[in-house]
């Protein structure tokens, strides 16, 4: 499973210890964290502070290290956002300059951080694949790495030719229905079948995780999704 990383920072310690304790009893494997950084600790902007991201990822970051996370996707929108009269230049390399001082907490902790673009409806920094493999190469940071989201290559009219451009940094992808934000299903009027093709064809061995909006019909939509999107993979 994935979970958010900002809440699972945000427990008690108590707390905690029982979700923990729980995990490891059932045999739960966390693959993956998302919400990497809580809304109020941004990268970008004036109120950026080395202390608090310092002290935030060495806690956070050893809590997923304590469930066995080994990939946390930086998909946060406010965060990293920035106002359209914003410094731009200035912003990608506040943002830089926030990798840097992730990869020694991802590094200690055995962790891979993937940087995940975003619609531009919700965030306008970063929201390409292109972008994020080109920031993720020129740092050339050995924790730092590239995911993708169809929903957002999907409304960006970004081409699947990102990912196999990617292909040496891509280590997970987010699959939801772009349109509606929905779980994956068969018929829903995405070609899932072409990304999983894709994926394939460049010898992608990342995660790939199922994302949508939560309904009551959640562990339903969830395991009828998963079992079309595995079954697209096996084929």
């Amino acid at each position: 499973m994935e979970l958010p990383l900002e809440a699972l920072a945000a427990l008690p310690e108590s707390d905690f210890a029982e979700l923990a304790d729980y995990v490891e009893g059932r045999g739960i494997r966390v693959a993956a964290c998302n919400r990497m950084l809580p809304d109020d600790l941004p990268v970008t902007g004036p109120s950026v502070s080395a202390t608090a991201l310092h002290g935030y990822l060495n806690h956070a970051f050893a809590r997923a290290r304590r469930l066995g996370v080994k990939l946390i996707a930086l998909d946060g929108a406010a965060s990293r956002d920035v106002p359209q009269d914003g410094d731009f230049p200035f912003a990608w390399r506040q943002l830089g300059n926030f990798l840097r001082l992730c990869q020694g907490h991802a590094k200690e902790a055995g962790i891979t951080v993937a940087l995940e673009p975003l619609r531009k409806a919700d965030c306008s920094l970063m929201n390409l694949v292109s972008e994020a493999t080109l920031i993720a190469g020129l740092l050339q940071l050995d924790n730092i790495a590239v995911a993708a989201n169809w929903g957002s290559m999907a409304m960006a009219s970004e081409p699947l030719s990102a990912l196999r451009r990617a292909a040496p940094l891509l280590r997970h992808v987010r699959v939801e229905n772009a349109l509606t934000r929905a779980l994956p299903r068969p018929g829903d009027g995405e070609d899932y079948a072409r990304l999983m093709q894709t994926l394939s064809d460049i010898g992608y061995v990342g995660g790939v995780t199922l994302s949508g909006r939560i309904t009551e019909r959640f562990p339903e939509d969830a395991a009828r999704g998963l079992e079309h999107i595995r079954s697209l993979i096996e084929n």
